[in-house]
């Protein structure tokens, strides 16, 4: 059975493909037509899809979308669609609009569409539209591998809803509570993003960067004010302050906001003392609500493991310290909780739904794009007439190059999904270098220089550096955690100003590459872990192909591209064994 899931609500569309319950291959279309937080049809990345399991569109059983327009549509009759289609395509929801308000089945889960193709001209499609925190929810779920867990959704909003608390048993997901719009926690951050100067549903993770910089108490009880909650975690947003939930409106924030927190910043003007205060207490409000939000669910359920997802589920400064305290043992937050991972969700969950108990695999790994062989990243290298060197020894040579101060783009292996590189499509540097955070904001991505960058450590050194007292992963750069204070000093640039570092555990099972990197690196000064950031520029996507990598390294700042075995390095740094061809240029 081959499902291909579709997300293409919102930004960064996305698809993946499950074969006989196996996710096989997931990519966001951002990464294939170039063009960051694509929001167009996944054209490519269904294409890609097919192309790695060698299936056509013909040999899909189903098309499982993250999106179920039947809510939209249920408990109101919308005469303006229903009897007055623009076009004949509109046909296509009429009949539903008619339909659906009048079912006394309360919430839809899922809505099918079956398009039958006249006898002998081809195979019936079938559509399956599933509802968004459902889609979030088995994303976080299915792939966790846990049998019973709590599950948290929120996000903006989907559909009409913008949290969910469930529980998932065996296949089966659950709705315990849901809280309806305009009522939105992912939409109040994203308020405060856009009263900042950042854009909001994009730039939530510059605030979070920017907290760890100023005073909650300043601005606390201001924000508090606008979120109000009872102990159970039930919430509602004091919408005099918003403006998020008029469509017509550009701003998502109500004028009389100026009351409280004085005029928003423009996207030109620095960054102020004013400014980082008001990150740090939104961060420290929308924190204290998210616990109490989840620990209702612990009680709820009963559970001792949950699942996160949803685009909040992007904060990692709340992830990693929930870890850390006693209201779940553990916690899983999957490797793209925000919506692109809903292509993800919504095939596992049709995959859940229809496969034979058993069949469906629980798949981990964030590495489900597609990887050149070193034959076809060659042939790009000698298309463009570049010079290059062959490595013998990856890990240990490219070690080297990072000792000696280099920053290196890697590339290598299958590309991760999400929206942080994982090891796979990074750029790497040396964190002993107090320099290093500044050279690579300023030279190499070209953004604002208080954002911080990821330590990437192995999985077994985690309570070496990290401030943990229980056994943590992170393999997913995720949680933020405290740096041990007696560490911080031998990693100057990826300890954040509050001494936290938002980092990577890399298990050899998962990126044995990646983790023999860093083992090397370890041997050779005493420290094994790497600043690892996207393999990309301010305002470009995350780099899909060895073109992508070519191209991207010679507009920026970066030293040297480890792309397979092959290495280009600018300085004229010699490492490996040369290659050369008389009609290569310089």
């Amino acid at each position: 059975m081959i499902i291909v899931g579709i997300h293409n609500t919102g930004t960064t569309s996305s698809a993946a493909i499950v074969v006989d319950g196996s996710l096989e291959f997931g990519c966001a279309e951002e990464r294939l037509d170039r063009r960051k937080y694509s929001k167009y049809f996944p054209e490519r990345a269904i294409d890609a899809c097919l192309d790695w399991t060698g299936a056509t569109l013909a040999d899909v059983d189903a098309f499982a979308i993250g999106w179920n327009p039947g809510i939209n549509i249920a408990g109101r009759y919308r005469a303006g669609f229903s009897e007055w289609p623009a076009y004949p395509g509109a046909r296509l929801y009429t009949s539903a609009n008619r339909l659906l308000p009048r079912l006394e089945s309360g919430e839809l889960t899922a809505t099918d569409q079956i398009f039958a193709a006249e006898p002998g001209q081809g195979a019936d499609t079938r559509f399956v539209h599933v509802t968004h925190h459902l889609a979030h929810c088995a994303n976080a779920f299915y792939l966790s591998g846990f049998d019973d867990a709590a599950l948290f959704s929120c996000d903006g909003y989907g559909e009409r809803t913008t949290t969910v608390w469930g529980r998932g048993q065996g296949g089966d997901i659950t709705t315990l509570r849901q809280s309806a719009f305009p009522h939105s926690i992912g939409s109040f951050y994203a308020a405060v993003t856009q009263f900042l100067g950042f854009r909001p549903d994009l730039d939530e993770w510059k605030v979070m960067g920017a907290a760890a910089y100023g005073d909650p108490a300043r601005y606390q009880a201001a924000l508090s004010g606008l979120l109000n909650y009872d102990e159970d975690g039930r919430f509602e947003l004091d919408l005099r302050y918003f403006a998020h939930f008029d469509f017509d409106s550009r701003s998502l924030f109500a004028p009389r906001i100026t009351e409280l927190l004085g005029p928003p910043r423009p996207a030109s003007a620095p960054m102020e003392p004013r400014h980082f205060d008001i990150a740090a207490a939104l961060q420290a409000v929308v924190e204290t609500y998210l616990f109490t939000a989840v620990r209702w669910l612990a009680r709820a359920t009963g559970c001792r493991r949950a699942c996160l997802s949803g685009g909040v589920m992007m904060n990692s400064l709340f992830n990693g310290r929930l870890a850390q305290t006693d209201i779940f043992d553990d916690v899983f937050i999957p490797f793209a909780p925000d919506d692109s991972g809903n292509s993800i969700g919504a095939a596992l969950w049709l995959a859940h739904r229809e496969e034979p108990p058993g069949r469906c695999r629980v798949q981990r790994s964030p590495y489900l794009g597609r990887d050149y062989a070193d034959d076809a990243i060659r042939a790009v290298l000698d298309r463009f007439k570049l010079r290059y060197r062959v490595l013998g020894d990856v890990p240990g040579e490219v070690a080297d190059l990072l000792a000696a101060g280099k920053v290196v783009a890697w590339f290598q292996g299958r590309m991760e999904f999400g929206q942080r590189a994982l090891g796979a499509r990074s750029i790497l540097a040396d964190p002993r270098d107090p320099h290093m955070k500044d050279r690579i904001n300023a030279a190499v991505k070209f953004r604002e220089g208080f954002r911080p960058f990821a330590p990437a450590v192995p999985a077994e050194s985690l309570g070496e550096w990290f401030a943990v007292d229980r056994p943590l992963a992170v393999p997913y750069m995720e949680k933020v955690l405290p740096i041990r204070a007696d560490r911080r000093h031998l990693i100057p640039a990826v300890v954040h100003a509050d001494g936290t570092g938002r980092l990577q555990t890399v298990e050899r099972s998962m990126n044995p590459l990646f983790h023999d990197l860093l083992t090397a690196f370890g041997q050779r000064t005493g420290v094994p872990i790497l600043l690892n950031t996207s393999f990309n520029v301010a305002e470009e996507p995350i780099v899909e192909s060895p073109a992508d990598a070519i191209r991207t390294f010679y507009a920026s700042g970066i030293d040297a591209l480890v792309c397979g075995r092959y290495s280009l390095i600018k300085d004229g740094v010699a490492t490996g064994t040369p290659e050369s061809r008389p009609d290569r240029g310089p």
